[in-house]
């Protein structure tokens, strides 16, 4: 009788064991995939400053649409990951619609990225100031594209409206785990568009000025940003708490 018991349950056993065996070879198979980046952004009236955290990128594709699709896909490595050089893929869904009617970036780009290769025509007025001279970045700031720079792929996406701040960055106020607003580039919606520069008192044009700090983070500068951002949110965080405390 027990003989007979073993030949029954052994068959279910096997397939059972075998189950599980192609259950891990697929499992395996899904961690090999595409991975999804870490990133990064901060928002002003007209534009989404967006930052994905991937260095040596290469094989890169970049689709935006009107309604607030993003989507970016290449190879490349996390900072922390360097020798790890697998696909990515980010999808986006942004809460309102971008401002997505030419992917040539008014002929300085090729599916939204900057061509490092065109040579802009263009011409600045008489007595403009320094950041005003002929450069493929001052001919494409205005319109939506992106960056893929040594260290990370950078995108500044503009809305299909100027208006007030978003309350969130993506449609149905998803909060994925990968996302972070960006400290280094957070503007507050009051200070958006005219800054006060103590030294002289005067008007200061942030959009003369947002891409002079655009070279090559090293990493000693990255630490010291990210000591910087770290300072930031817990100032944000005691602000917030003590109105909370004086609102109770």
């Amino acid at each position: 009788a027990t003989l007979a018991m073993v030949e029954r349950v052994f068959p279910a056993l096997l397939a059972a064991a075998l189950c599980i065996l192609v259950v891990g070879a697929a499992g395996e198979g899904a961690e090999t995939g595409e991975r999804a980046p870490t990133f990064r952004w901060a928002q002003r009236k007209d534009r989404v400053l967006l930052t994905i955290d991937l260095q040596g990128v290469t094989h890169e594709s970049i689709e935006i649409e009107s309604d607030g699709k993003f989507v970016f896909a290449g190879t490349g490595s996390a900072r922390d990951r360097r020798e790890d050089r697998v696909p990515h893929r980010l999808e986006l869904q942004m809460l309102k619609p971008l401002n997505a009617s030419d992917s040539t970036c008014g002929g300085g780009c090729t599916n939204w990225k900057i061509d490092e290769t065109v040579d802009p025509q263009c011409t600045v007025s008489e007595g403009s100031g320094p950041w005003e001279h002929c450069t493929l970045g001052a001919e494409v700031f205005n319109l939506t594209h992106c960056q893929v720079r040594a260290r990370d792929v950078h995108c500044v996406l503009i809305k299909a409206k100027n208006e007030a701040f978003w309350p969130h960055l993506l449609k149905d106020n998803e909060r994925p785990k990968n996302m972070a607003i960006d400290w280094s580039k957070w503007l507050d919606e009051e200070k958006d568009g005219v800054r006060w520069n103590p030294q002289v008192d005067r008007a200061w044009e942030w959009w003369k000025h947002d891409g002079e700090d655009e070279e090559e983070e090293t990493e000693e500068e990255r630490v010291e940003r990210e000591k910087e951002e770290k300072r930031q949110r817990d100032r944000y965080r005691r602000a917030r708490k003590k109105k909370a405390g004086a609102g109770s």
